[in-house]
């Protein structure tokens, strides 16, 4: 792998045969940075200042910076961290960006479709360079970014939409603490569409998320799931009116000019997507649990990208009759044992990723 004076990351030349980013080209600025390291361990490091990436962001295409201001128009929330030492890092709603060099955002690496150079990127220089503004000394900091048609005092329960959806959320939990999850489906089923459909009005998705995951725990406990976890249930149910409650003690502090721990934005998921193209990627098998309940038998898979330490799961399901004679250990998954990828590596093409964390592959994706 050679990686020319002046040349982006993707950029590099590499032998594997990658179009793009790849594994080889991440390695090769690590292991530069180790050996930079050695010869100046006995210096003191320099205060890092991320202003020097704005002249190096103007470069960039029009039509880049273009999609990273429409996407700061609707407050979205990006977590810094920059330790001592430690790679800068931002983490966005549905992507993951890594500055491998402080000197220059070419070596950054996202795990977008672009891979480097790309939205992301622009939001998370912006972010550092308006963070360190504020606020200097920092390892860790969540950071909203504001646009000037979204004011900092707006109340998430203002609109007729916003309103709504608190009432029906607190209808639905109520009507859940006060007859159980044990009641017939028919109590319970108008009270999560209404309470889904207002959500995603609003477009707050994980506010929509934790509403499909309480559903998902109810229904798993009238099948029997083998995976149904009362704890996790009551965790999911107590969560609903919390989320609500804390973003507006969110707003309120926004309002009277207190900088608020989590911007309530971020808090009801305004604005994120419900899935993102990740980029030509290798993901390192964590484990796989299997699950069953009275009409189906499945598993999941978890999974982490060693280039930005994000946490991906692939879940399948089939029904409980073809169990005996396919269990789930042995069902093929894109030509492979279900139990060979939960032990091994996989690189993937032109893959997603939900907002919930599940890796979605089409059956023509290559493995």
């Amino acid at each position: 792998t050679q990686l020319a004076n002046g040349q982006a990351l993707k950029e590099a030349q590499c032998s594997c045969g990658a179009n793009g980013m790849c594994r080889h080209r991440v390695m090769l600025v690590l292991s530069y940075q180790r050996l930079c390291a050695t010869t100046q361990s006995t210096e003191k490091e320099e205060e890092w200042d991320p202003a020097i990436w704005l002249e190096e962001l103007a470069t960039l295409p029009d039509a880049t910076r273009k999609r990273a201001q429409a996407l700061v128009a609707k407050g979205i929330t990006i977590e810094l961290f920059c330790a001592p030492g430690e790679i800068p890092s931002a983490r966005l709603p549905m992507s993951d960006v890594r500055f491998y060099s402080r000197s220059s955002i070419r070596f950054a690496r996202c795990d977008c479709i672009e891979g480097t150079l790309c939205e992301h990127v622009v939001l998370a220089v912006q972010a550092f360079v308006e963070a360190k503004a504020q606020q200097a000394e920092f390892n860790h900091l969540i950071w909203q970014m504001r646009s000037e048609h979204v004011t900092s005092s707006d109340d998430p329960f203002a609109s007729e939409e916003g309103n709504a959806c608190r009432q029906y959320v607190q209808q639905l939990s109520q009507t859940l603490w006060l007859g159980g999850i044990s009641q017939p489906l028919i109590h319970y089923e108008a009270a999560f569409n209404r309470a889904l459909q207002a959500a995603e009005t609003c477009n707050w998705r994980w506010v929509s998320e934790s509403l499909r995951q309480l559903r998902a725990s109810v229904d798993a406990f009238h099948a029997r799931a083998s995976h149904y976890n009362a704890g996790e249930c009551l965790h999911q149910l107590a969560a609903l009116n919390s989320r609500l409650n804390c973003a507006q003690e969110m707003a309120r502090r926004d309002s009277i000019g207190e900088v608020p721990p989590v911007p309530w934005r971020t808090v009801v998921g305004s604005g994120i997507a419900g899935e993102a193209k990740l980029d030509h990627l290798r993901l390192v098998s964590l484990g796989m649990r299997c699950w069953q309940d009275i009409e189906h038998y499945g598993l999941r898979i978890w999974f982490t990208d060693p280039d930005t330490g994000s946490i991906l799961h692939l879940s399948r399901s089939w029904p409980r009759s073809e169990q005996e004679n396919s269990p789930a250990a042995t069902r093929r998954l894109f030509s492979f044992q279900a139990g060979a990828l939960a032990g091994g590596q996989i690189v993937s093409q032109a893959a997603k990723r939900s907002a919930d964390g599940e890796l979605l592959l089409a059956t023509r994706n290559r493995l």
